[in-house]
């Protein structure tokens, strides 16, 4: 009998939970979440603090954590989540314990609001706009012809610091010139999921730049959920004198 790689199991994965109803299968999802990584059971949803990534997905695969376990101490997930095995090994070789909470709002951290501009494109975000309501984003849009109103705008949002600021416009290299010329603003520019999450990380980005025409529809899904979800960030504090 040929033994299934950890590749196969996360694809396997990935297909049944398309299929089923995650909310009655949490048997299903506390069994597989055990295989691999040290986990420690709450009765009460536990707080986020220094050292904790929250990370609020049913299906938790390597994408949802790529680039956010650096430093981590603890991976806080729903108490219906699914964790794959790829992901408890992950856990496990980085020594980071897998807590999970009740699904209920203690577990949630606040929703910043999002302001998404349209700058010069014609691109609807209807799709990736409903994906980010979905998860409980208060989303705001404003579509302008002109790059320097629409990074003014985004900067005097996230100035603020109780948004997150989205551009999305084909033209990424002025969107993004333009948008890191105001102070306090820290915009990357959005390529895939992994390479995405690592540079707002990086430098506590505030601002992602988002190409329309560039990945699948999915993975633009996924970027932006994963941007928002990661809520209001500092900027590094190696960083602080010379971005802020």
């Amino acid at each position: 009998m040929t033994t299934a790689s950890a590749e196969d199991i996360e694809r396997i994965v990935r297909e049944v939970m398309t299929q089923l109803a995650i909310g009655s299968n949490r048997g299903l999802a506390s069994t597989a979440a055990s295989v691999a990584a040290p986990e420690k059971p709450t009765s009460a949803a536990p707080s986020v603090n220094h050292g904790d990534v929250f990370v609020d997905c049913r299906v938790v695969t390597l994408e949802s954590v790529a680039g956010r376990l650096k430093g981590a101490k603890q991976l806080l997930v729903a108490a219906g989540s699914l964790v794959t095995p790829s992901v408890c090994d992950e856990l496990r070789r980085k020594g980071i314990t897998l807590v999970r909470g009740s699904e209920n709002k203690q577990l949630r951290q606040p929703r910043p609001n999002v302001l998404l501009v349209v700058g010069r494109t014609g691109h609807d975000p209807v799709a990736s706009v409903q994906t980010l309501t979905q998860a409980g984003f208060e989303v705001h849009i404003e579509k302008l012809d002109c790059l320097i109103a629409s990074t003014d705008i985004l900067a005097a949002t996230v100035a603020k610091r109780q948004s997150l600021g989205l551009l999305w416009t084909r033209h990424t290299a002025a969107g993004l010139c333009l948008a890191n010329r105001h102070a306090g603003v820290r915009a990357v520019l959005a390529t895939n999921v992994a390479g995405t999450t690592a540079a707002v990380a990086a430098v506590g980005a505030n601002i992602l730049v988002v190409d329309p025409t560039i990945g699948t529809p999915y993975e633009k899904k996924q970027i932006l959920r994963n941007f928002c979800l990661g809520g209001i960030r500092e900027c590094p504090e190696a960083l602080k004198e010379k971005l802020m």
